[in-house]
Parts: C-alpha cells; structure tokens; sequence
C-alpha cells in the first residue's frame, strides 16, 4: 500500500485533545446539571442514559474521524495499467564534436555555436520527443528520446570535442546510430544534422537515402564559414585548413527529403526550420503503458461517512422495561 498524501497523517495528533476531552464528558455534564437543579438530583436524571451507548458513540466518532484522516492521506494498492497517448513528433539531434568544430570562425566556436542553437531549437519544442547523438570519427548516442528537456539540456552542455571517442567525421555512423533509436519510436522521426559538414565517413549520402525510404527526414544545420580557418592542434602542433561544406550539407538534406539551414547570429533559421517540420510532418499519436496504483481514498472516506451516520443515529438511553 502507498500514501500519496502522508503529511495528512499529522492529522492524527487531532485525536489527543480529543480523547482528553471526551474523558471530561461526564465531568462536564454534571456541572451543567447544578446550573439548573441540585447535585442530589442528578442521579435520577441521569439515570436513563446508558453508559453503553455513549461509549459507543464516542468510538463510533473516533472512528470516523481516524478513517476521515485516512482517506485524506489518498492510500492506494493495486497496480492499474494505464496507456497514455499523445501527439509530437520524434527529433534527433546530431552533434558534430569532430576537432574541426573548435574553429573560431564563428565566435566564440563552431561548437559552442552549435550548442547554443540546438539549446534555443529545443526550448522551442513544444510536446515533441528529442534526443542526442554526438559524433566524431564514432557516433554515440549521448541522450534517448525523451521529453524531459531539461535532461537534455545538461546532455547538450557536457559535450565537448574532447569527450568524443575517437578522432574523424563520420556522418554515416550518426544517421545509422539515429536510425536505430528510431526503430521503438511512435511518431513522425526527424533527424537535425548539426556540423561543419565534414565528412571522412563517406556513407552519410547512403544513410540519408535509408532514412528517408524509413520515412524519417533529414535536415541539417551548416555551423562555420564558407571561407574556412586553419585550426592548430595544440597538443601536436599540427595544422589543418577546415570550412563549412555547403554542398555536402544540402545534398544530405535533398537525399532525406528535408532541408539546409546555416546558422546565424539572429537565430532566425531555428523558428524557419520549425515552421517546415511542423508544416510538413505530422506527428503521429504514440502510446504509452504505465503502471500506477489505484486510487482508494474513497473506501475509508465512505466508513468515516458510515460511523458517523451510525453514531448520529444512536441515542444514549436505556431501554424501558415492562412493568407486569
């Protein structure tokens, strides 16, 4: 059995006073019988109530107070199985944590860029399922779909291209990881590439295809500058000259049926790429089973009712006797 409201309990404490009270009843009664006769009179007219009965109507409305306490507290037991439904749509968000993606041709970096686009993108959702995959040279899925936003928000800022497990792009392997994680999804699948659009992979092309004929679509968020920048590793020294690349960026949106955004400073793209989802997926209703107890406050709630209609009923005399 499970309390949902346990404070309810400290209602309890109600019942000390109570009881003290009510073991003064008789005390009290007697003083208010000497405001209007004598003492020695009392005996005769107290005789006919019954100590019987005004005991049981003091349990009676004990009772029904402690049940009332009790169903305050919403006690339930047995497990119920329930199916939720809802509507939205299922994103997937990849993250390109390559190296290439500490070029500062875009301030203060193309990955800080990028995280605080898909932070803004995500904020915008509204009832749809997201989820992340930050890739390198080895994609891996960082975050499930979810609708806890929040979770996915302290995913997305702990990325960093130090955390990726091995050095490289490979598109290909983030849009298969994406495929797989869309296989137990209820509604329309999305995938948001977001990347400087370097790809050593070369079977993100083909991956985009399949998603497509699965019925996802591809759109992708081009982060960087068409001009480039040479990037210095600091801890080899060695350098190496990285852009933005378009072409690859919008072939991989035509092949899975989407479209290319670049980021800009304004973030204007995020609500455009959120109008073209919305106009153009609609997201399927996805079920849910969950298991909760069942509510059953209303069965102490209906004795604490009963007790006290049976103490309301009950009158404290002694019954009559028949005179031959």
């Amino acid at each position: 059995m499970n309390l949902y409201s346990q404070q309810n309990l400290w209602l309890l404490l109600i019942l000390i006073p109570a009881v003290l009270l009510l073991t003064r009843l008789k005390t009290r009664r007697l003083r208010r019988f000497t405001r209007f006769a004598e003492p020695q009179f009392a005996p005769e007219y107290l005789r006919r109530l019954s100590p019987f009965y005004l005991t049981l109507k003091l349990v009676l409305a004990l009772l029904g107070l402690v049940f009332l306490i009790f169903a305050l507290a919403r006690p339930q037991w047995d497990v119920e199985t329930r199916e939720l439904t809802s509507q939205g749509l299922d994103i997937m968000i990849c993250l390109d944590i390559s190296k290439s993606m500490d070029a500062q041709d875009m301030t203060p970096s193309r990955l800080l860029r990028a995280k605080l686009q898909t932070k803004s993108f995500i904020d915008r959702l509204k009832g749809d399922r997201v989820g992340i995959i930050a890739f390198a040279g080895k994609a891996t899925l960082e975050c499930p779909l979810t609708d806890d936003y929040e979770s996915v928000a302290l995913v997305l800022s702990s990325l960093e291209t130090d955390s990726a497990v091995q050095l490289g792009t490979d598109i290909g392997a983030a849009m298969a990881l994406a495929e797989k994680s869309f296989l137990s999804s209820g509604g329309n699948n999305v995938l948001l590439l977001v990347s400087d659009g370097e790809d050593l992979g070369g079977s993100s092309l083909q991956q985009a295809q399949r998603l497509a004929s699965a019925g996802a679509r591809v759109y992708t968020l081009g982060v960087g500058s068409a001009e480039g920048v040479t990037i210095t590793d600091p801890e080899t020294g060695r350098s190496a000259f990285s852009r933005l690349d378009v072409e690859n960026l919008e072939k991989l949106a035509s092949a899975g049926k989407g479209r290319y955004y670049a980021v800009t400073p304004g973030q204007n793209e995020l609500d455009l790429i959120l109008q073209n989802i919305y106009a153009e997926e609609k997201g399927r209703e996805r079920s849910k089973s969950i298991s909760t107890y069942k509510e059953q406050y209303h069965i102490p709630a209906f004795l604490s009712l009963a007790f006290l209609l049976l103490e309301s009923l009950i009158l404290p005399l002694r019954g009559r006797r028949k005179q031959a």
